[in-house]
């Protein structure tokens, strides 16, 4: 019997997808600089992880690209404008809410990035509570940070429905006892808790 459901955020909840913002407010070539000197690092990872500040992560940047430090620093005291909302998928966070569903969420995302989304937007508040990579200092889709959720919360993974956009991460699930979702598309969502039973 299914009795906690777990969430991702970016992509799942909120769309997340960087290189196509940058192609809406810069040339091409500068997004494509953008999106490989920022996102596509380890540095970024390192935000995640929790393990550099985001004034790290853009001293190393510019330090690889010196004359790039003006677009850097536009960049990345911006990029938090990323992210926007699934409006389909909070439909359905509050419905199963209101069904009784013990709601978690489980991302990886820096301490900077979630201080910004769960002030701005409000269906946190339906959630009984999380883990994110950056405080407890461990990504998806290592097992740690699957038992770092399931140890916090005292949830059974066999109870419980894992939703990620990352076929790795549902891998780990996966062999962690999770039912699980591979959500590539956000509108599919509602259809594939019905094969678990959820009723609309």
């Amino acid at each position: 019997m299914i009795k906690n459901i777990i969430f991702d955020i970016g992509n799942v909840l909120l769309n997340f997808y960087p290189y196509e913002y940058l192609k809406k407010k810069y040339s091409d070539e500068d997004a494509l600089f953008l999106f490989s000197a920022i996102f596509d690092t380890d540095e970024w990872l390192d935000l995640d992880r929790g393990t550099i500040t985001e004034e790290e992560a853009l001293n190393k940047f510019i330090e690889r690209n010196p004359e790039k430090e003006i677009i850097l620093r536009e960049m990345m005291s911006k990029f938090y404008n990323i992210f926007t909302p699934i409006d389909s998928s909070i439909m359905i966070l509050k419905y199963l809410r209101l069904q009784g569903y013990n709601l978690l969420f489980l991302s990886n995302i820096h301490i900077g990035i979630y201080g910004h989304i769960i002030e701005k937007y409000d269906f946190f508040k339906e959630f009984a509570g999380g883990i994110i990579s950056a405080k407890v200092k461990q990504l998806k889709p290592e097992t740690d940070i699957f038992f770092s959720l399931i140890g916090k919360y005292n949830i059974k993974p066999v109870e419980s429905i894992f939703i990620d956009d990352t076929v790795h991460n549902i891998q780990t699930a996966n062999k962690l006892g999770f039912e699980t979702i591979h959500l590539t598309d956000p509108d599919t969502l509602k259809d594939d808790l019905k094969l678990f039973g959820i009723k609309w």
